[in-house]
């Protein structure tokens, strides 16, 4: 995807939301080096996957919301700089969502514009595009894509020679490409999800382009939150004919995404059901919970 010349508030990206603020620790964030490249390291020695994690582990810490949250548990278990990686077991659990936040936090901390995209990688398991966060991250020319649970353990493990301080566009398709290749015929919606707990289907798709708006408009969500329609798209049911087109429409406006907050808050504006409520429905370990967002 080739994307449009910066607006002028492109600068808003450099600025923190509610979740990614850094808070008490940003005077520790602030020793964290701004360079995209070192960053999947740094990240990486601090957050861990829950698939990579020990039985018994935190693993309600994989629903931590907002980076001050997240670093409060790292330091519990370790208060050493956060430039030093921690071993595994001392590391704070978080899915792809929690890295990209992470890393978006101190781009933004050192004044580099940067947001969370959700869309699909195709780079983890064969022929199938798992669901996925990555931080996009602008270097004064363009939107890039960083992944920071590309470590150079990860890469080695799973064979991946790009640069992960920029993913190929090919490689991670942002949920308003997925579902227009979706619609068109171009790809099969059982190959959407995520693999390991057997989720696929359009209704993951649609789910995740309500998702990737939210993060444009630097309102960073879970993985497993739903509003609006989403909150009745379910595994192995049909979404409804009169929400396709609706659908098929705010995919479009998401094409090229937009490059302010206030852009994507005007999408939101044309598409209210789209838009992101005050309470939302979650699903944190596979339950439903309803979420209320302003205790945040």
């Amino acid at each position: 995807m080739t994307y449009s010349a910066p607006e002028p508030d492109i600068a808003c990206y450099a600025r923190h939301s509610r979740w990614s603020d850094p808070g008490r620790f940003a005077a520790d964030v602030d020793t964290l080096p701004a360079e995209p490249t070192a960053l999947t390291e740094i990240v990486g020695g601090l957050v861990l996957h829950p698939l990579s994690a020990q039985p018994g582990s935190h693993r309600a810490e994989a629903a931590l919301r907002t980076v001050p949250e997240m670093l409060a548990a790292l330091v519990e278990r370790d208060a050493r700089p956060m430039r030093e990686a921690r071993l595994p077991e001392n590391r704070v659990l978080g899915t792809c969502r929690n890295y990209a936040l992470l890393a978006c936090a101190i781009l933004r901390q050192h004044g580099t514009p940067a947001r969370l995209r959700v869309g699909f990688a195709e780079y983890f398991t064969p022929d199938f595009r798992e669901d996925h966060w990555l931080c996009e991250y602008h270097d004064g020319d363009a939107w890039r894509l960083l992944d920071a649970e590309l470590t150079a353990d990860a890469r080695r493990r799973f064979a991946i020679a790009f640069n992960p301080a920029d993913v190929p566009r090919e490689r991670f398709i942002v949920a308003s490409d997925a579902w227009r290749a979706l619609r068109s015929g171009d790809a099969d919606a059982s190959r959407f999800g995520v693999s390991f707990l057997g989720l696929s289907g359009s209704w993951f798709v649609a789910g995740s382009l309500l998702r990737d708006l939210a993060a444009l408009g630097m309102e960073e969500m879970m993985p497993w939150d739903h509003w609006g329609p989403a909150r009745d798209f379910r595994p192995g049911a049909e979404i409804p004919a009169e929400w396709l087109a609706r659908l098929d429409d705010l995919a479009a406006a998401q094409m090229p995404a937009p490059n302010s907050r206030g852009a994507a808050e005007r999408i939101a504006a044309a598409f209210p059901w789209a838009a992101l409520t005050s309470t939302i429905l979650s699903f944190p370990d596979g339950r439903p919970v309803e979420v209320a967002l302003d205790r945040w």
